[in-house]
């Protein structure tokens, strides 16, 4: 009996969704076993955000500050064939509960096991991920592969989207103008496609092998003119976010402040940095530092 253990968090349902649709495939055995495992912090997050706490959020989540987590309820002494990571990025980061669980005595579970990620978020994965993976491997597991996906509609239109579903639960916003915010059905449906392919590499003993399993250039595909956008853009937050805890702990009110300008930043940066960003990658692309660095870090970020 292979036995398979899925952990993630999320507070909408959308990426419990995503999971047990990549993991439908494995239901369908009976030589398998899955156990499916919500990551509960001690101090539950709300959903949707009241904006103050939203933004409070911020410098903790990208200096990886771990909140406590819950006794999750897997038994540890279980030795698992394959863990399933299921995580949302938060600020170009994991979420802190995704980083409280790989920071806690609890991550032990991953050693030694071949790990996948499944990424639900807006479009913007690639440093949340480099951290992840750093994180799995600190814990001694063995990274086996990544699978995005990510939410439907333009950059611009999720930026309005995602942020209104955030903000007040509502998932639609001018109907008919821009797209639902999350991830379309039919790419959660189509998630189980990944799963048959993980399937068939823990049935034939390809991941236990430490053999690919998924072809990152479709399940993990990475638009290679963003990374060096989210590369300037995580400096920008993790001095932002140094900055803003010199005014107290989480919850002081002279963060206040603080977030209100950066939240006005970010606003402004989406607008100018970014397009700012990618006309200086046209000169950079030109440097031979930058031509070694992107086919590499594409492999690192496709799980190749």
């Amino acid at each position: 009996m292979k036995k398979v253990l899925a952990l993630y968090y999320s507070q909408t349902g959308q990426l419990e969704r995503i999971v047990r649709s990549t993991l439908s495939p494995f239901l369908e055995r009976d030589d398998v076993e899955v156990h499916f495992q919500p990551i509960q912090p001690v101090k539950p997050y709300p959903f949707p955000w009241p904006v103050i706490r939203f933004f409070d959020q911020f410098p903790e989540c990208v200096m990886l500050d771990p909140p406590e987590i819950e006794l999750p309820g897997f038994d540890p002494s279980v030795k698992y064939d394959l863990v399933v990571f299921g995580y949302q990025t938060w600020y170009l980061s994991p979420s802190s509960p995704a980083t409280g669980f790989l920071k806690s005595g609890y991550a032990s579970v991953l050693r030694d096991t071949p790990v996948v990620t499944v990424i639900g978020c807006r479009n913007m994965w690639f440093k949340g991920q480099e951290v992840t993976r750093q994180l799995i491997e600190q814990a001694g597991g063995r990274f086996a592969g990544n699978i995005v996906r990510e939410d439907q509609g333009t950059r611009a239109e999720t930026f309005i989207t995602v942020t209104v579903w955030l903000l007040t639960g509502k998932r639609e916003v001018w109907k008919g103008v821009l797209s639902p915010a999350g991830v379309s059905e039919a790419d959660i449906a189509d998630s189980s496609r990944y799963g048959r392919q993980l399937l068939a590499g823990l049935l034939d003993g390809r991941l236990a092998r430490g053999e690919p399993v998924l072809d990152g250039r479709e399940s993990a595909f990475v638009l290679q003119k963003y990374l060096l956008v989210e590369e300037v853009a995580i400096r920008g937050f993790r001095f932002g976010a140094r900055l803003i805890r010199l005014a107290g702990k989480q919850g002081s009110p002279l963060r206040v402040p603080l977030l209100g300008v950066f939240a006005l930043m970010l606003g402004i940066g989406i607008c100018t940095v970014i397009p700012v960003t990618l006309l200086v990658l046209v000169g950079v692309r030109m440097s031979a530092a930058y031509k070694r660095w992107l086919p590499k870090q594409t492999r690192y970020l496709e799980g190749s």
